[in-house]
């Protein structure tokens, strides 16, 4: 499943000096060099070694890990792998202390908001070559999912390959079809986004306000990241050493989306959200759409009620995805153990698993456009919304840089917009040196 934005957190990114694989480091199975990181790569023999993987997930994801772990040993009987599950609130911290200690597992998930904090601190090891000599055929995955795992020394997206995507998870429009029925609405359209406009003019019909207080709400809180960017806004120049969110179509997107709950109270505000978060409210008929990820189909799956997907509430496709990676311990004694782990779970056999559970996409574009993902019968009927969004979907800003604390200072820069109390354009414009500033003295090695 994927946890990313705040469930996990994106902490405040350290740059550091990379150092990169040297030689001629080859493939699986060949090579017993070692590693310029200092890393001890101990070839696979007859003996049998044990690696550690560490992950998150809820009991169904930890239950198709298990089973994928068991195959795996199966096909390798000289590996060993210990399954260390490590609840999701929890794993972040754990990890960053277990890093701190210098003795990490093997395997690990990388959520993609702190994997730069993780490989600019030297703590991933590069895996370019494991993957050109291996099954994964990288030109068939999601570009996004790749390059969020890049990092070339100053900036992520771009460089050496450092993780194998386990999974990418577009946002999209989930919709209470029973409510849209009931009250004489026409569902939105699977193939066109709606756009702003009509997002407001669909949810004011669908919010229901009764001796003044409000029973239903038309829309849930809005993804801001992603309505930016679906609505042409950007929060970073093409070299990513300038802020330029105070553009207007940036400044647009989030004060509409802000003047959603104070203005038009067609979006519940926090304090509405305190006893029943979003999905508790669409769970509940308290809410007829909402913008979620891939990894709430199984739980809505048991949902009374019909419901759907359609593309994000903005003027074109696009918006972030989420994703979380398959990493390799910098200074594991078992390289090669390590990748054929990372190969078997990123790879066709541990995606067609991942998949069949309902909660995530495979990394895989053909294999996303199979009745594997789209599970033809099963809600949602418009499964095909999803392969759409991954393709048009980017990284989230939080990925963008090894050090985040400008994004933290946006993020939390935000708030007097969000409750009303000074304009999208004024606070962009007061925040914009500060941002410019943590830019600039987290990522040191963006300006030599």
């Amino acid at each position: 499943m994927i946890l990313w934005k705040s469930k996990l957190g994106r902490g405040l990114l350290v740059s550091m000096s990379l150092i990169l694989l040297m030689g001629s480091l080859v493939g699986c199975g060949k090579n017993s060099q070692k590693p310029a990181n200092g890393t001890v790569n101990t070839p696979l023999s007859n003996e049998s070694i044990t690696i550690q993987f560490a992950g998150w997930g809820d009991p169904s994801e930890k239950e198709v890990f298990t089973k994928l772990i068991k195959a795996f040993e199966d096909k390798n009987p000289k590996i060993k792998v210990n399954y260390l599950h490590i609840p999701s609130g929890d794993y972040v911290g754990k990890m960053n202390t277990i890093l701190a200690g210098g003795n990490a597992p093997d395997v690990f998930y990388v959520p993609d908001g702190d994997f730069g904090r993780w490989v600019s601190q030297d703590l991933l090891l590069p895996i370019d070559d494991y993957v050109k000599n291996s099954n994964i055929d990288t030109a068939d995955m999601w570009d996004s999912g790749l390059a969020r795992y890049r990092y070339d020394g100053a900036a992520n997206g771009q460089g050496n390959l450092y993780a194998l995507p386990k999974d990418i998870g577009p946002t999209v429009l989930y919709y209470n079809k029973d409510l849209f029925t009931k009250m004489n609405v026409p569902f939105p359209d699977a193939e066109t986004p709606m756009g702003p406009e009509k997002l407001l003019d669909t949810a004011k019909k669908l919010t229901v306000v009764s001796n003044g207080k409000t029973t239903q709400y038309g829309m849930g809180p809005i993804w801001w990241e992603g309505f930016v960017f679906g609505n042409g806004g950007k929060f970073l120049s093409d070299d990513k050493r300038e802020f330029i969110g105070n553009s207007q179509e940036t400044i647009d997107a989030l004060q509409f989306a802000a003047d959603l709950t104070n203005k038009y109270g067609v979006v519940p505000s926090s304090a509405a959200l305190k006893d029943l978060n979003d999905s508790e409210m669409f769970k509940t008929g308290k809410l007829a759409m909402m913008i979620t990820g891939r990894w709430m189909v199984p739980e809505f799956r048991k949902l009374s009620f019909d419901w759907d997907v359609a593309p994000l509430p903005t003027k074109d496709w696009g918006g972030t995805s989420g994703s979380v990676g398959l990493g390799i311990y910098s200074k594991t004694k078992y390289v090669e153990a390590a990748y054929k782990l990372v190969e078997y779970l990123g790879g066709p056999e541990g995606q067609k698993e991942q998949s069949l559970m309902g909660f995530s996409i495979p990394s895989f574009k053909s294999m996303a456009k199979t009745d594997v993902f789209l599970q033809p019968g099963q809600k949602p009927e418009n499964a095909q919304v999803f392969v759409k969004a991954a393709e048009t979907q980017v990284a989230g800003p939080w990925t963008n840089l090894p050090n985040a604390k400008w994004y933290d200072t946006l993020a939390q820069g935000l708030a007097p917009m969000w409750e009303g109390q000074k304009s999208a354009g004024d606070l962009l414009n007061e925040l914009k040196p500060k941002i410019d500033a943590a830019i600039k003295e987290g990522n040191p090695a963006l300006f030599k």
